[in-house]
């Protein structure tokens, strides 16, 4: 049997549909295709029979029912054009990425009536807005990150961690320079790594770059990298200088300050072992946090450090140090206990010494500006005159603090500030803008190009924003997540929410 020309099957298909359209228009014509608005589904039209084999379904009726008990619902989920992109299933996933809800959860059977009572919409299964949608998003994302991007000059940061699948997995920002006001950085790419090495974070940052521009031509406009101080970072920097000719590569003045502390923390191994043990004490261990509690009610339980997190051992030193005698008090009647634990017996020994109470009280005297500092530099926004100057004043302080530990903490600074060079370049921009005519910058910047480093960052924070971020979404429930699916969600994620803002 001959194939029915395209013309006659239009309009036959429109004879079809008109008694289906008397009273609202559920069915559209684009070309040859049948769509319907109530399912918001394409339908394969050919002869008469399949439009009445699809309203008979189950699907359609229950959609027709919506409908009516919604009178008023605007549907617009119309197709836009012949790739079946469906505008409610669109805004549907963008929302659940935005908000961090698994797509499992549209399988729930009471939150997809919900859905469907409130929006009169047909809701789609998980697997088609993963199959069809989320690379829409995706790629929708990725075009507006270039178009705010243009052509301004840029700055990145990297950095790895390890997921709860084991893997190495490297995060790439970026940020324009901009000399008259602050702005956002982007997640741009969020890749799996094979090794964790400089060529393997080089060819990231490379590959990123090509995202923003893919015709290239705009290396001399990517000026500044911000990574940690780790060796391969180190490198990574040195072999991008060879592809990006005006950058700048800074390791974390954030991190820089935290290998201080880290290196207070290991000048005093008694003070360590005091917060070790407290810490033991009062986890999983109710009695204790109620003997606590009764003695000292208006005190919150001791600071638990966590290594991770920049500062939080000072923190517990200082709180330590504030509250020595009542934490003495708690001690000793957990002491009378049968048979006390092994963490409070140490804890009773540590806090007999004299010499804890008085690393206590210089660790508050002359390292509680750290935490300050490093707070301070993890705020965005933040112009780099006033950076550099915090960063200036917190070295200096450290520089005067006396005794042999002193001298320690200042020989550590300067080793650190030594394989820093990229921080000395920021120092001297800085002291151009602050209107200092007796620098000499390193490289051939011109004016303009300067005067973008007005609100330069100095940290690589946001990086360990968006492993938060990746940490979140990855949870135990979610750990088949492929890599490619990980990107692309973590991405649009933080663009939706303006993480880095």
């Amino acid at each position: 049997m001959p194939k029915t020309p395209p013309s006659k099957l239009k309009n036959l298909i429109a004879q079809w549909i008109l008694p289906l359209n008397k009273d609202n228009v559920n069915f559209k014509i684009d070309g040859t295709t049948l769509f319907c608005q109530l399912c918001d589904k394409h339908i394969p039209c050919i002869k008469k029979s399949q439009i009445i084999q699809h309203v008979n379904t189950s699907s359609h009726q229950e959609a027709l029912k919506r409908k009516s008990n919604n009178p008023k619902q605007l549907f617009l989920s119309e197709s836009t054009s012949k790739k079946n992109v469906n505008e409610f299933y669109e805004d549907l996933c963008l929302s659940l990425i935005a908000a961090n809800i698994p797509w499992y959860k549209l399988q729930n059977p009471q939150f997809r009536a919900f859905l469907e009572k409130y929006t009169g919409k047909h809701i789609p299964d998980e697997s088609l807005l993963r199959k069809n949608y989320l690379s829409l998003c995706y790629d929708k994302t990725l075009t507006k990150i270039k178009n705010d991007i243009g052509k301004n000059n840029i700055w990145i940061a990297v950095d790895e961690t390890t997921d709860i699948n084991g893997r190495y997995v490297a995060n790439l920002l970026v940020g324009i320079l901009k000399s008259n006001h602050p702005t956002r950085s982007f997640l741009l790419t969020c890749k799996v790594l094979e090794k964790t090495n400089h060529s393997t974070v080089a060819r990231i940052v490379n590959d990123g770059l090509k995202l923003l521009w893919p015709s290239g031509g705009n290396d001399e406009k990517v000026l500044l990298m911000l990574s940690d101080a780790a060796p391969y970072m180190v490198k990574t920097g040195q072999s991008l200088k060879i592809f990006y000719p005006n950058l700048i590569h800074v390791t974390c003045v954030a991190h820089m300050f935290n290998r201080i502390a880290e290196k207070v923390r290991e000048m005093y191994p008694d003070v360590n072992k005091l917060i070790n043990n407290i810490k033991k004490v009062f986890l999983k261990a109710p009695y204790n946090v109620q003997v606590y509690k009764e003695i000292l009610p208006d005190i919150p339980l001791p600071l638990e450090p966590v290594l991770t997190r920049w500062g939080t051992w000072l923190e517990a030193a200082i709180f330590n140090c504030d509250n020595f005698q009542s934490l003495k008090k708690v001690i000793e009647e957990l002491i009378k206990q049968k048979s006390p634990s092994q963490s409070i017996l140490k804890c009773k020994t540590v806090l007999d010494l004299k010499s804890v109470e008085n690393d206590l009280i210089f660790i508050k005297t002359h390292f509680l500006m750290l935490i300050t500092c490093i707070k301070n530099l993890e705020k965005s926004n933040v112009s780099l005159v006033d950076s550099i100057n915090l960063i200036e004043n917190t070295i200096v302080k450290l520089q005067q603090i006396p005794g042999e530990n002193g001298e320690k903490i200042k020989i550590k600074m300067d080793q650190l500030q030594q394989k820093n060079q990229g921080l000395s370049i920021l120092k001297n921009i800085s002291k151009v803008l602050e209107g200092n005519n007796d620098v000499q910058l390193v490289g051939n910047f011109p004016p303009t190009v300067v005067t973008d480093f007005q609100y330069a960052p100095v940290t690589s924070v946001d990086v360990e924003r968006s492993f938060s971020t990746y940490k979140n979404i990855l949870s135990d429930r979610r750990t088949k997540m492929t890599p490619e699916n990980m990107e692309m969600n973590i991405v649009v994620n933080c663009f939706q929410r303006g993480e880095f803002s």
